[in-house]
């Protein structure tokens, strides 16, 4: 029986952050009532990042979420633009909320909802990786949306963090914390490659502003990390 903290215990993953149109996006998550951070004005940060989990409380899947860095709720606001980019870049700092989120095991899928009240749905995620290249793609409703494309590549292992994940549960705004280690991390700006497919949602990507390159990619070669119980913000 699944509980708090949850674990995830192996796994490797791939991210891209991009900057991206912050009016757009505060529409497209209007119904959260959050509001993307900008670093720059209208312009915001936003994570596409792909997991495959090998060893999870949930078991083996392949996840992809699309998550948006946005203002903390009960902040005290802080240096605008430059205080965010800091949060966003010392990590453990700025709140996440999660926009969509795919999975492709129905377990993985009803324990986010039912457990944080994460967007999962149930699609046709691939994760492959070789020497050369770390491919994640994400089809849905027999149509690409995206093939996301980084380095396998890193040495680095960053230090611990708490980062508090934002959500919506039962109607209810919420904050869950996301304890995470991760190790042979290899980071580059302007790396990775992205290919938009011709789903609507892709349209909406493209909408947001996301190009070929991202401003950073970075892999993640071994993640550990546990997620906390929500509580109210």
């Amino acid at each position: 029986m699944l509980g708090y903290p949850t674990g995830f215990r192996d796994g490797c993953s791939a991210t891209g952050m991009f900057l991206v149109r912050s009016a757009v996006a505060n529409r497209l998550i209007a119904d959260s009532g959050f509001r993307v951070a900008e670093v720059l004005p209208g312009r915001g940060p936003m994570a596409l990042t792909g997991v495959h989990y090998e060893d999870t409380d949930c078991g083996r899947y392949e996840e992809k979420a699309f998550a948006f860095f946005v203002s903390p709720v009960g902040g005290s606001g802080g240096l605008p633009y430059l205080g965010t980019i800091l949060d966003v870049v010392r990590g453990g700092r700025a709140p996440s909320f999660t926009w969509k989120l795919q999975v492709n095991t129905r377990l993985s899928q009803q324990a986010g909802i039912q457990m944080w009240g994460f967007p999962k749905t149930i699609e046709e995620i691939q994760f492959e990786r070789g020497p050369d290249a770390a491919t994640v793609s994400l089809r849905m409703q027999d149509q690409l949306v995206f093939r996301y494309t980084v380095r396998p590549e890193g040495s680095r292992e960053m230090p611990a963090a708490a980062s508090p994940v934002y959500s919506v549960f039962q109607g209810i705004p919420v904050v869950s914390h996301l304890t995470q280690t991760y190790r042979h991390v290899g980071v580059r700006l302007g790396g990775g490659e992205l290919e938009l497919g011709e789903h609507p949602l892709a349209d909406d990507l493209r909408e947001l502003g996301l190009g070929r390159r991202p401003l950073v990619a970075s892999w993640m070669g071994h993640l550990l990390f546990s997620m906390s119980a929500p509580r109210k913000l």
